[in-house]
Formats: structure tokens, C-alpha cells, sequence
């Protein structure tokens, strides 16, 4: 993936040089906690918890939601995993702008590509499929995934 355009962003003005390159570092000293560092890094890699012959993420993963949706969805696993890996990048992540939606919608890309490395990791033995989406029937950028 061609990297985000960081350039989009007015919070980052002052942190891009002429050239423009940009060096996390310092803007990440002057306006991230360890915290908030440690929270989106639980979203960027998740983690997991199988479940049912399953893959699901450990930070969504209620038991009693997902044996309600096995019984919705007629014990299609896929099915399953699909909708309760569904993440909406709106609800972890605001945009303040139509500059800063487009950077989410680049963001989310790369998110699906690090869930697609997490997964691998963690499961080499299993293949998955990640999907990005960013339709206008759906509620801003989206991820979720499900094994193959």
C-alpha cells in the first residue's frame, strides 16, 4: 500500500518538513500518551480468542453474542466471523473533517493489513480474508474478517 497522505492533516502541520517527511517520533512525544499508544495499538494488532472453530477479535468477543449469532446465521461460521470482526473505524477513531475522513479511509487499508499480519502470526496453520470497505450504505470505513 502507498503510504497514508499525512499531508491532508492540519494537526500535523508544523511536523512535516518542506521535503515532506515526517518523523513520527516527535509529534508522538508531544500528543500521545502511553495509554492512548497502548489502545491503538490494540486495534492496529489485535489479539484473539477461537471460539466454535473460530477466530474472533478478543476485545469484541462476548460467548453469549457470538452463540446468538450462530443460531441467526444457521451455524455458518463464516457468517459469523464476518459480523463479529466487523469494526467501524467511526466508532474508535473521529474524523473532524472530509481532509481527515479521506486519511481514515487510507488508515483503514493499512489496519486490515496489519490485522492480515496479526492473523498470520498467530495462526499460521489458517488463511483468512480481510475486507476493507468504505461504502456510502455503511457507517464510515470498515474492517472485519473471517477464516477460509
Amino acid at each position: 500500500m502507498a503510504g497514508v497522505d499525512l499531508s491532508k492533516i492540519t494537526q500535523l502541520d508544523g511536523f512535516i518538513s518542506a521535503n515532506g517527511a515526517f518523523d513520527p517520533r516527535t509529534f508522538l512525544l508531544s500528543s500521545v500518551t502511553v495509554g492512548e499508544a497502548a489502545a491503538v495499538s490494540l486495534l492496529f494488532w489485535p489479539q484473539f480468542t477461537e471460539y466454535r472453530g473460530g477466530v474472533f477479535l478478543k476485545f469484541l468477543f462476548e460467548e453469549q453474542a457470538v452463540d446468538n449469532w450462530f443460531g441467526e446465521l444457521k451455524g455458518d461460521l463464516h457468517a459469523v466471523e464476518s459480523v463479529v470482526n466487523h469494526v467501524h473505524l467511526w466508532d474508535a477513531i473521529v474524523s473532524k473533517s472530509s481532509a481527515e475522513y479521506q486519511v481514515l479511509s487510507e488508515l483503514a487499508i493499512r489496519v486490515g493489513e496489519m490485522w492480515m499480519a496479526a492473523l498470520g502470526m498467530a495462526f499460521p496453520a489458517m488463511r483468512f480474508l480481510v475486507t476493507v470497505t468504505d461504502e456510502d450504505t455503511d457507517y464510515g470505513p470498515t474492517i472485519s474478517f473471517h477464516s477460509v
